[in-house]
């Protein structure tokens, strides 16, 4: 999708980035908006591609889309879906686009606000309303695989790791150990293209190659222009004297500015005058037609449809991420989705893939109602500071679905208290060790013990028994394992891990099965969380930790 072969000529630029490095530093320690997180745009119609390559089980699409929401939710990202809106394009690439939704909308956006992310409808395409989120700052990045984001005038973009990208197989992204841990990304900032020594590329430069040769609007692009000479006009200039002409002129003055451009690229190309092109190129330069380039596609590029163009005078909905992931509700949509969907499966799908998500939730919006400054002590934060609410558990309770108030973890105790009940456990009892690895970029992660049983009692009031009992666990819960990274990894002794291969941890997990015990949902559990979300939030707990540490020093 986009410019084919753009994203090789802006990998130069790009700065690989632990994924978990970004969302702490630039999102939770940063706080931009105030949010404690780092607010990412995604393209609803990427991911509905990416999830056509599901294969196990009952709706695999939405069960792939579900393990990604799970993957998102580990980290401080702030998640905001834009999914293509009703005057998108009726044809691109050739091909022409249906009218209605797409037929996963519905179990997507069930999925996205069970899950606390946020999700919005965009007048036209999906992407363009995301770069235009992203200029503005309602947005911090775009996670996209689609480089006409930056066409659009994106000003960051995160682009997809998914290993079904045939540019991610082939160059994988490392990390310092030049490992591909699956946790780095590459990151592109649109005012870095234009200075970097080895791309020079502006938003100008990139639409004038989309015409050249060829994108989504204009697929041939112009006959015998390749990716080269396209590029090479590209740093000649032509492309941002184009744009801004179709941002200031119209009618007869563009015709005017347009007719001469052209003469001057004609000349360009006979002359290689600039020095930028692969070599003369006469015979292009007497094919050029007289209406390249095509305006309607040019302004699709220059001024896209958005909410912005849609409604001038009317600032963009407020996107705040209030609510957080609630756990009975994704348990009543598994139940209606997989076939793996009763209670135990549930229970023991979300202790491998959930719950380390929620634990990082439940510190970010902790942090964020008890107002705790980062940088200062936050020794006296206590967890009376909260409402100390009890979650719902009755049988005859409905499915949180159509809530009148946002979901909030501030529900569950996080710390033990005075005022807590013995039959309300807290969910962090202890810090256990602290590691710098390098699949975090060095990010410090305390191994804290969970308490899951306020979590677990929670999710199963979601189950409605719908489904019989499964007697045997099926191929696809086997494969649905793979994604716990935190149990495929090695402890060394001083609490470092590295990650092993995917095909490895699943292997010792089934050995494991066949040797032990089932383990109860409401069992402790061993989870990484940043060390800075756990200490504004339990600083006790980290304090003691610390003096266990110097006591064996000592």
């Amino acid at each position: 999708m986009g410019v084919a072969g753009l994203w090789e000529v802006l990998r130069p630029a790009a700065e690989v980035r632990s994924l978990t490095e970004l969302a702490v530093s630039d999102g939770f320690v940063s706080n931009p908006g105030g949010l404690r997180g780092f607010r990412i745009g995604i393209d609803a119609s990427i991911w509905f591609f990416h999830a056509a390559y599901g294969r196990e089980g009952e709706n695999p699409e939405l069960r792939t889309l579900f393990f990604r929401c799970c993957r998102l939710l580990r980290l401080p990202l702030l998640p905001l879906f834009v999914f293509d809106g009703p005057k998108r394009p009726a044809v691109k690439r050739g091909k022409r686009i249906g009218d209605g939704a797409h037929w996963l909308t519905t179990g997507m956006k069930n999925i996205i606000q069970s899950f606390g992310f946020e999700w919005r409808m965009a007048p036209g395409e999906a992407e363009a309303e995301l770069a235009y989120l992203n200029s503005i700052g309602v947005i911090d990045a775009v996670l996209s695989d689609d480089v006409d984001t930056f066409l659009f005038g994106a000003t960051m973009v995160i682009r997809n790791p998914s290993s079904a990208l045939s540019g991610n197989r082939s160059h994988p992204t490392k990390n310092s150990e030049g490992r591909d841990d699956g946790n780095h990304v590459l990151t592109y900032r649109a005012d870095s293209l234009p200075t970097h020594p080895s791309v020079r590329i502006t938003r100008g430069g990139a639409i004038l190659i989309a015409l050249l040769s060829g994108g989504d609007y204009i697929p041939a692009g112009l006959p015998g222009c390749g990716k080269a000479f396209a590029v090479g006009l590209a740093h000649a200039g032509f492309g941002d004297s184009l744009v801004c002409a179709a941002t200031t002129l119209k009618g007869d003055r563009l015709d005017d500015f347009l007719s001469k451009w052209r003469n001057q690229l004609r000349t360009e190309l006979r002359s290689n005058k600039s020095g930028f092109l692969p070599s003369k190129r006469p015979s292009l330069a007497a094919y050029l037609p007289d209406s390249f380039p095509s305006i309607p596609v040019l302004l699709s590029y220059v001024s896209p449809l958005t909410s912005q163009t849609e409604q001038p005078s009317h600032a963009p909905s407020p996107v705040l991420w209030s609510s957080d992931p609630d756990p009975a509700r994704i348990a009543s949509l598994c139940e209606l989705y997989f076939e793996w969907g009763v209670r135990d499966n549930i229970m023991k799908h979300f202790r491998t893939v959930l719950w380390q998500g929620v634990m990082c939730r439940a510190l970010r919006r902790r942090v964020i109602d008890a107002g705790v400054v980062l940088g200062r002590d936050p020794c006296d934060q206590d967890d009376t500071a909260l409402p100390q609410m009890h979650p719902s558990t009755s049988e005859g309770d409905d499915v949180p679905s159509s809530r009148s108030t946002p979901f909030s973890l501030a529900l569950f105790h996080l710390v033990p208290s005075t005022s807590m009940p013995s039959s309300d456990p807290a969910l962090l009892m202890d810090v256990l060790s602290i590691r710098e690895h390098s699949s975090t970029d060095g990010i410090p992660e305390y191994r804290v013990l969970v308490d899951p049983s306020a979590l677990v009692t929670h999710a199963a009031s979601g189950v409605r028994g719908i489904r019989p009992p499964l007697d045997i666990l099926t191929a696809s819960d086997e494969d649905d394992e793979e994604v716990d990274e935190d149990e495929a990894a090695d402890d060394d002794n001083d609490g470092s891990r590295r990650l092993k291969t995917a095909a490895r941890s699943r292997a010792e997990k089934r050995t494991k099965r066949t040797q032990s015990a089932p383990v109860s949902p409401t069992a402790s559990l061993r989870l990484w969380l940043p060390a800075v979300m756990v200490r504004a939030v339990v600083p006790d707990l980290v304090d003691a930790y610390e003096m266990k540490v110097r006591r064996r020093a000592g």
